[in-house]
């Protein structure tokens, strides 16, 4: 057993999060089953553990601002909290598997927001964005997650934090 195993509780497996039906499933799940996600156009660019990212493309309904195009803000912590939780899950799936990709989708739904904060940096401008997050703390009952939010010129955005409730984890 190495030092991160160590660090880690002793399990450290990549197994599920590169397990094909673990993979397609949740991108199932953020960019057809969640409708406010659906809703938002979010599409799955990463699950890489270590910094998913989620995509959109900027549509007239996003709008916060009509006349100067720009997305309205609602939109972009929107984005970003679901960039969160989906970290948090990829990082839950790494760190402590579950025996099937079910259980380890379930998880999803034992996981809420408590806490977001949203530093909107500039205009949200651009054809099309991407939003990414890190987990910088898991622990038993709460994971804190920072984020940010880019344009397609690779501009940031928005950046935030957030703190998700885990419950059921021991």
């Amino acid at each position: 057993m190495g030092f991160l195993d160590l660090i880690h509780g002793g399990r450290m497996d990549n197994a599920m999060v590169n397990n094909p039906e673990f993979r397609s499933l949740l991108t199932q799940v953020i960019e057809e089953k969640i409708p406010f996600c659906q809703l938002l156009g979010m599409k799955v660019a990463s699950l890489d553990p270590d910094q998913p990212q989620l995509t959109f493309a900027m549509r007239d309904v996003l709008l916060g601002n009509f006349a100067n195009g720009m997305l309205h803000g609602g939109v972009i912590a929107s984005v970003l909290d679901s960039v969160a939780g989906l970290a948090i899950l990829l990082k839950m799936a790494t760190l402590t598997p579950k025996e099937d990709v079910f259980s380890q989708i379930r998880e999803f739904g034992l996981m809420s927001t408590i806490d977001l904060r949203i530093d909107y940096l500039q205009p949200g401008k651009g054809v099309s964005f991407t939003a990414q997050a890190e987990v910088t703390r898991l622990g038993k009952r709460v994971a804190n997650v920072l984020m940010e939010l880019r344009n397609d010129k690779g501009e940031r955005i928005a950046t935030g934090a957030a703190a998700f409730m885990l419950y059921g984890r021991t």
